[in-house]
């Protein structure tokens, strides 16, 4: 199961039912909300990889050091590559 939050703050806490995630700032969703958040991020950004070079992405997982290890991405680190893609020093 994912335990990474998807807003970047760290892992959550999940109740004795694994159902509510309690995240590090104190927030609390659902966990399958936080989940499949995250697993949607990891798919779009395996998509952006896939269509730049490798020294581009490089220079973006620097940027963005959620993106160096696949399970560590979460929805955060998407936001956070999508405005690194944007910034004009991105290429």
């Amino acid at each position: 199961m994912d335990k990474s939050a998807f807003d970047g703050s760290g892992d959550v806490e999940r109740n004795w039912k694994k159902d509510l995630a309690t995240f590090s700032t104190g927030k609390r969703y659902h966990a399958d909300l936080s989940a499949s958040y995250n697993i949607g991020a990891r798919y779009f950004v395996r998509g952006i990889q896939k269509s730049i070079s490798e020294k581009r992405w490089l220079s973006l997982q620097a940027k963005v050091p959620g993106l160096a290890k696949g399970t560590y991405t979460t929805l955060s680190s998407l936001i956070s590559l999508t405005k690194a893609l944007e910034s004009p020093k991105a290429s």
